[in-house]
């Protein structure tokens, strides 16, 4: 059997949808394909449930971060808005730019999205797999496990990243757009926990603190962050830890953890602090010294890390140079990082398809016309807050045929 359409779009995650609804509206007769039985498994997943749709605040991307920047300037936040709105779906900015729907239930989106798909008399397939797809002469033809042949004029591949396979993520999609002349940058696993030495963190499972945190080689900071850090049986976590994890490429990395600058002003006050504590509580342990201040379980490997003795002794047993040896240490606790964990653990995929060889106005390759891609299959990764929905969601609109204004995108990036 062949079908033949104006537009094809592979992938029915977050740009597959967007993008599709996009062709769609701009007249185009529109077929979505999707292999596993179900649309936009990841947004369900995203934000615990919640759905942090985009984010207000000034773009946070890597990998080909120029490309990424001007798509969020072309399609930008208050277009992405717009369009949910335009089908029903109410949302609201809550702490740090972050955008939710009203309902703060990731059913409302996939529920909104799916009914523009209807509205717009868009074509869904499921179950369907491609293994090849061919362009002869102005036409692509896309051909499925089952025999079955789908030709457009068209064609947009959205079929995401490698990351958590169990929500669909998959490697197809870089091997279509290989087999079409493009280049794959290595992928990697980004917003993900990390692997660290298991001696810094020992005893420490199941603590959560919030401090800020730095990711060092040698004595060069490569990434900084603030926010809660979670100790786990193998390492660290949290939100912090996981914007830190794509930088974790090379041996010999470390991590340097600040308990104390949310809670003392300057290092001599926290020294003061804990001077004080020798006279108060000198007949007790030197744990004392930071009972309060930090769990008893964390100031006892503080004070570990720190070489204080811990066999009986007292803490007015303890010289000023061994005090400012805690405070130190304190603000400067050292977790050296081994790896990350898996792409399966990763919320998003780092590395993907060379963003060069699309043009960010319109996600057309420049190689082939009228093949286009968006999504979490280009090299572009982002921060947590709804970065990388946002740039799934404006790549995908874009690749449909959403155009702005010249005038407007300046106005924009003012």
């Amino acid at each position: 059997m062949k079908l033949y359409y104006d537009t094809i779009v592979i992938g029915g995650g977050a740009a597959g949808m967007a993008a599709a609804i996009s062709s769609a509206e701009h007249g185009k007769k529109t077929l979505l394909l999707e292999k596993s039985d179900r649309l936009g498994r990841k947004i369900s997943a995203s934000g615990n449930g919640r759905c942090n749709l985009m984010n207000t605040n000034p773009p946070k991307y890597y990998g080909d971060t120029i490309f990424a920047n001007k798509v969020v300037r072309y399609c930008n936040y208050k277009d992405l808005i717009s369009f949910f709105n335009r089908y029903g779906l109410l949302v609201k900015e809550k702490n740090e730019g972050r955008v939710y729907p009203v309902t703060m239930r990731s059913v409302s989106v996939l529920n909104t999205l799916q009914n523009a798909l209807k509205m717009n008399h868009v074509d869904v397939l499921y179950k369907i797999y491609i293994t090849e797809i061919t362009k002869a002469e102005h036409f692509f033809c896309c051909k499925s496990y089952s025999g079955d042949e789908y030709v457009s004029d068209a064609l947009i591949i959205c079929t995401g990243g490698a990351a958590q396979k169990k929500l669909g993520g998959s490697i197809d999609g870089y091997h279509y757009l290989q087999s079409l002349h493009h280049h794959l940058e290595p992928v990697f696993p980004s917003l993900v926990p990390v692997i660290t030495d298991p001696k810094s963190i020992s005893g420490l499972a199941g603590i959560r603190i919030y401090c800020k945190i730095s990711l060092k080689d040698g004595f060069k900071t490569i990434h900084q962050e603030e926010g809660e850090v979670l100790f786990t049986e193998y390492g660290l976590s949290g939100i912090c830890v996981m914007q830190c994890s794509r930088f974790v490429n090379k041996t010999k990395l470390y991590f340097e953890l600040d308990f104390l600058s949310s809670i003392f002003e300057t290092q001599n006050k926290a020294f003061r602090e804990i001077t004080d504590r020798r006279d108060r509580f000198g007949s007790l342990s030197p744990i004392m010294l930071l009972e309060g201040i930090l769990l008893p379980k964390l100031a006892f490997a503080v004070l570990k890390q720190a070489s204080i003795p811990l066999r009986g002794e007292t803490a007015n047993s303890l010289n000023d140079e061994d005090l400012q040896k805690i405070i130190s240490t304190a603000y400067h606790y050292k977790v050296e990082a081994i790896d990350t964990k898996s792409l399966e653990d990763a919320q998003v995929t780092a590395g993907g398809i060379r963003c060069d060889e699309f043009n960010p106005q319109t996600l057309e390759s420049k190689k082939i016309n009228g093949l286009f891609a968006a999504g979490e299959i280009l090299n572009v990764d982002g921060d947590c807050g709804g970065f990388n929905l946002m740039f799934a969601f404006a790549s995908g609109i874009i690749a449909g045929g959403f155009r702005k204004e010249e005038t407007n995108i300046a106005e924009d990036a003012e």
